[in-house]
């Protein structure tokens, strides 16, 4: 029998665009005070919309299947401080005596520039979308990678590594740690991923709590590239294998610019 993730049971939304000032005070309308508060602190003008856009996204999303006003989707802090649904009601209390248990629905945000990526699902996911660098060096490579960076193509020049493919590892290997929740407690470079084509599942070791997790580009391109990290589908025979196969037509992915939703369409 396989997992409850039944395909395209995850929904991923790329939003383009950062609001105005009008915008700003329509988005926050989703977010309760204090989340906006903790938005607020952040130093830089273009974090602060980046985080409202991401924070109100992932809440419509949860909020049409948990049916609750966006500002009521009951979110708090997980282990090592990830954004989680909290298990309660709109105040986050647990449930009463023979109360009905909400979904276990899970979320992650990412966000470069003016793009922010949300993801939402049945079970732990991760996101990631990133700004390709102008230039990267082999040590840069390594850290993140594990490893040295490719050897040239044949005729080609030892120069340095390709921007566009270091890029591509980062966001598979962030969207991993944010799947498992690890962030930034540890080192991309520990993580082991398999050989595969640009648009394939890769299956992901060297980390305990990465093992059974698939990872894919979603795109790669020379100003940005992004990746989606998913748990493997259940097996339909028993197996000696705790990955399963890859997640295989398991999510659905838009591409929205920010007045496509902003005042709820899309």
């Amino acid at each position: 029998m396989r997992a409850p993730d039944a395909p395209a049971s995850y929904q991923l939304i790329l939003s383009r665009g950062l609001p105005d000032e009008t915008g700003a005070v329509r988005l926050r309308r989703d977010l309760p005070e204090e989340e906006w508060r903790w938005i607020a602190r952040l130093r830089r003008p273009d974090d602060r919309l980046r985080s409202l856009v991401g924070r109100a996204l992932v809440r419509r999303l949860l909020g049409r299947r948990l049916d609750l006003a966006p500002e009521d989707v009951p979110l708090g802090a997980g282990p090592r401080g990830k954004p989680v649904l909290k298990s309660g009601g709109p105040g986050g209390d647990a449930p009463g005596p023979g109360a009905r248990q909400p979904p276990a629905w899970h979320f992650n945000i990412a966000h470069s520039g003016d793009l922010v990526l949300a993801g939402v699902g049945p079970r732990p996911l991760g996101v990631d979308v990133e700004h390709c660098p102008d230039s990267v060096d082999a040590n840069l490579w390594r850290l993140v990678a594990g490893g040295p960076p490719p050897d040239p193509a044949p005729g080609g020049s030892a120069t340095a590594p390709d921007p566009q493919a270091f890029c591509a590892q980062w966001v598979r290997r962030e969207a991993v740690l944010k799947a498992c929740g690890l962030g930034l407690a540890a080192e991309p470079g520990t993580l082991r991923l398999a050989d595969a084509g640009e648009t394939d599942w890769t299956p992901v070791s060297g980390l305990p709590e990465a093992e059974g997790l698939w990872v894919r580009l979603l795109w790669a391109s020379p100003d940005h590239c992004a990746a989606l990290c998913l748990p493997g589908m259940a097996p339909a025979m028993p197996s000696t294998s705790a990955r399963g196969p890859a997640p295989h037509g398991a999510w659905t992915l838009r591409t929205l610019a920010l007045a496509d939703w902003i005042d709820g369409r899309g």
